[in-house]
């Protein structure tokens, strides 16, 4: 969370954009075994040199804009072949429209969740969340995030921090910059105004200064330019990001466990309980 400190007068605040050092060190360990586990080759899309940056459709109205955006997505981070129905949440939620699916995680305080039957897959959607494009963008990254860690066989951290979990495999995928806008809305509850959502209700897995944080570790992991990203992140966030990317500079024990684990190869190493987060 963003923190107030006054200076010794008392008349002065100043913003603390870093998560906390143990909250850091979880992403810095969760980041390198998901780059490791979805393929950090540069021809893989966790191994690429390159952030997803400018959405393929900025501004879904429908759903068939949204389907189109996400399959669209799902052709940059090696999901080309995995087929979904996108469903659109009716009075009475998802259990009534969807017998026999299951969600994927906790849908709660969601506006887009992916629910599972077998090999079938079905992503809700609640139509107002098209009225906010940055909570679109990073709700995609998180599903597909979600998906991809369903093909690898499944979550490693603790069931309490699963959702911040999709929300760093989707760094790993290259969508942190859609993360970390997203972020941002859930935290400050607001849209900039006439959304009509109840913002308060919804949810993120990692916190803004989280979200960023690891974008920054990712900037060092795929040797990319910081300014590539901070051209597509909004004002906040890009404050944070250049506050990230210097201390993810001076501290290279953060960077060893950002990369991946040699040792472990696709199978992956349990995380600790995350703390210090949302």
């Amino acid at each position: 969370m963003l923190e107030l400190f006054r200076n010794a007068a008392g008349t002065r605040a100043d913003v603390d954009f870093l998560p906390a050092p143990d909250a850091r060190a979880w992403l810095a360990e969760g980041l390198g075994e998901w780059s490791a586990r979805l393929g950090a080759s540069t021809d893989e899309p966790a191994g690429k040199p390159r952030w997803l940056t400018k959405p393929p459709v900025e501004k879904p109205q429908d759903l068939d804009a949204l389907f189109e955006h996400i399959c669209m997505v799902q052709a940059e981070v090696g999901q080309r072949d995995v087929e979904f129905a996108l469903v659109e949440l009716e009075p009475g939620g998802a259990a009534k429209q969807l017998p026999g699916f299951t969600p994927m995680g906790d849908p709660e305080g969601q506006l887009l969740h992916t629910f599972s039957r077998g090999g079938d897959l079905a992503i809700v959607v609640v139509p107002a969340l098209m009225r906010v494009p940055a909570l679109v963008h990073a709700s995609v990254a998180r599903e597909l995030a979600r998906i991809a860690i369903h093909r690898a066989g499944g979550h490693l951290a603790e069931p309490a921090d699963m959702e911040a979990d999709c929300e760093l495999a989707a760094v790993a995928l290259g969508m942190g910059i859609w993360v970390a806008n997203g972020a941002y809305v859930y935290e400050k509850a607001c849209c900039g105004g006439g959304c009509g959502i109840d913002l308060k209700q919804v949810r993120a897995g990692l916190s803004m200064p989280e979200a960023v944080f690891a974008l920054a570790l990712d900037a060092r992991r795929r040797q990319l330019a910081p300014k590539l990203a901070t051209k597509h992140l909004e004002t906040t966030q890009r404050a944070a990001f250049k506050a990230a990317v210097a201390c993810v500079a001076k501290t290279p024990d953060l960077l060893v466990l950002a990369e991946p684990p040699a040792d472990s190869g696709r199978a992956g190493h349990a995380l600790p309980a995350r703390s210090g987060g949302v």
